[in-house]
């Protein structure tokens, strides 16, 4: 799950970001609301975590703003415990409304509750969809153009892991730490020649390449004419 955070508070986004990767949990912090809101808008996300405290505020308008266009689950958090701020926030489409100071750990389980409603309610899926690239996840098997391609258990995963990454740089350390489980940088061209191998079977005879490697860093999956 993916959660991003909009706070003015350094110190708690630092202390709520550490907690959420506790518990498994990616999270990403932003202090300046235009910047979330350009940033936020254009990535998927799980959850939106964002402080208000006046109704009317910069952070309020980013909140009505956001939930007309996303059903993204939205939780408040304020030290403004007044009623009527509540009321409003949760009519605009906040799934909670948080008064600070809140224990971490009651925060924790309430993020908890709409990550759980979230994962109930979506659809399992079957695919992955790229163009002409088709991943099938209960199959374990890839399609290019309606063709069969044949993959090993690690090139598949090290497929997966990428293009659930679409257009992210992800480095070799990433790679080794989540799909390769280990990290033993002394045998990264190991890497290096799985994911030619990778390349060779993805994209050989195909103008547009799906896989691009980043020398010296890592790889990224998205289409390049």
């Amino acid at each position: 799950m993916e959660i991003f955070i909009v706070d003015k508070d350094f110190r708690f986004a630092m202390r709520l970001m550490d907690e959420l990767l506790g518990i498994g949990h990616k999270s990403y912090f932003y202090d300046n609301y235009r910047l979330a809101y350009e940033e936020i808008t254009n990535r998927s996300q799980d959850l939106l975590i964002i402080n208000v405290e006046e109704i009317g505020d910069e952070a309020s308008v980013f909140v009505s703003d956001f939930l007309k266009s996303h059903d993204i689950p939205v939780i408040v958090t304020s030290s403004n415990g007044e009623l009527r701020s509540k009321i409003y926030h949760l009519k605009a489409g906040a799934v909670d409304y948080v008064v600070k100071p809140v224990s971490f750990e009651e925060l924790i389980a309430r993020i908890t509750l709409q990550i759980r409603k979230r994962t109930q309610n979506q659809t399992p899926t079957s695919k992955l969809i790229f163009d002409d690239l088709v991943i099938h996840l209960s199959k374990n098997c890839v399609e290019r153009s309606g063709k069969r391609i044949n993959l090993t258990k690690q090139e598949f995963a090290t497929l997966l892991y990428l293009a659930r990454r679409k257009g992210e740089l992800v480095t070799r350390e990433e790679l080794f730490q989540n799909v390769w489980g280990q990290v033993n940088l002394s045998t990264a061209n190991l890497i290096n020649v799985a994911i030619r191998r990778l390349r060779r079977k993805i994209d050989e005879g195909y103008d547009r390449k799906f896989l691009h490697t980043v020398h010296g860093i890592g790889y990224i999956a998205e289409y390049r004419d």
